[in-house]
């Protein structure tokens, strides 16, 4: 039979701390809650999240994987509880900022972030953040946007929009740096070769007018990132003020 892990309310309980042990047979003197959190978020950092397992974690506390499962009822739960570790407190805004200055230091602040803990996007999002740092991460960023005068769906409606392109432009940055490895140069090269003024005219131009050899993926994609938000805050101001 497969093993009770509580579901949705065993993970609320162990992400706010409601109860940090559980089982028949008492808890293991230096195991907790959060030591195993800990130990999975350090091997995700230094391995990538496929290293992490229960089987790992226990080896390297020294205990038995049944031993874990007292406390962590399961794999998914315990990576939900290490992307709640990973989050620090949110960013505090700065004595005269205006909500765009909040909003765009709030997307640099979660762009260092996901680089800092790269795993964390390789991990499905098939849930709403239920984590107190998480929540309190996206709760800085819903406050930012009502400083600018949305309300109500709107609210979350630009939220949603200017998360998911953080997230989306952070995993390319990601990959083009650490899969592509030396080739970022080589590709831009052949793309140059490839794309002819004939067939990708304004593809072409592009090309031709940037640096030759001078790409870097990180540096443009957050580029990209910061003037995407820009407008669309722009945007936003239109529609709050429109005529202004």
């Amino acid at each position: 039979m497969p093993r009770d892990t509580g579901g949705l309310a065993r993970t609320v309980e162990l992400l706010w701390g409601v109860s940090t042990s559980r089982g028949t047979r008492g808890p293991r003197p230096g195991l907790s809650v959060e030591a195993i959190t800990r130990a999975a978020l350090a091997i995700a950092d230094a391995e990538g999240i496929g290293a992490v397992s229960m089987q790992r974690v226990a080896k390297d506390l020294d205990y038995t994987t049944m031993s874990l499962y007292n406390y962590v009822p399961s794999k998914d739960q315990l990576i939900e509880l290490m992307i709640d570790a990973a989050t620090p407190p949110p960013p505090v805004p700065d004595d005269g900022d205006d909500w765009r200055d909040g909003v765009e230091r709030w997307v640099r602040a979660t762009w260092d972030l996901y680089h800092a803990h790269r795993w964390v996007l390789k991990v499905p999002t098939v849930n709403v953040p239920i984590g107190p740092n998480q929540m309190a991460w996206f709760e800085a960023l819903l406050h930012a946007l009502s400083r600018g005068g949305l309300e109500g769906a709107e609210v979350m409606a630009i939220a949603q929009h200017i998360l998911a392109s953080t997230r989306g432009q952070a995993a390319l940055s990601i990959d083009l740096t650490t899969e592509q490895d030396g080739t970022t140069a080589e590709f831009s090269e052949a793309l140059r070769k490839l794309a002819t003024p004939d067939r990708f005219p304004t593809l072409h131009g592009l090309l031709t007018a940037a640096e030759p050899g001078g790409f870097d993926a990180g540096a443009e994609l957050y580029a990209g990132l910061r003037l995407g938000v820009r407008l669309l805050l722009d945007g936003v101001e239109g529609h709050v003020r429109p005529g202004a």
